[in-house]
């Protein structure tokens, strides 16, 4: 009896878990609401799914889990993308030309 009992509370205990961990897509996320890790997987007010990313902390060895829509990740990428084109462009302009020659005569 004792060995009928242990798998059967292990198979048990898998459906739980694996019910636990599926997300419900048919759940929404309001505006109000801080998107979490948990919220990952719903659909937000605007429609688009909520994904996380994990992104480097300065400091830290650890990495940190950011959850936003799809919109704002788009937001984000675009504005990185013009963050470290400006800043290359910026360190390039300085670097090069009459600015590293030191009577600065050209």
């Amino acid at each position: 009896m004792i060995n009928f009992l242990k798998p059967a509370t292990a198979v048990f205990a898998a459906g739980i878990l694996a019910a636990c961990a599926t997300p419900a897509t048919n759940e929404t996320v309001s505006k109000g609401d801080k998107i979490t890790a948990a919220m990952e997987g719903k659909m937000t007010d605007d429609g688009t799914v909520v994904a996380c990313r994990s992104m480097q902390v300065t400091g830290s060895r650890f990495p940190a889990k950011e959850c936003k829509s799809e919109k704002a990740w788009k937001e984000f990428d675009i504005v990185m993308a013009e963050n470290a084109k400006s800043s290359t462009d910026r360190i390039q302009r300085l670097t090069t030309g009459c600015s590293t020659q030191g009577e600065g005569t050209c």
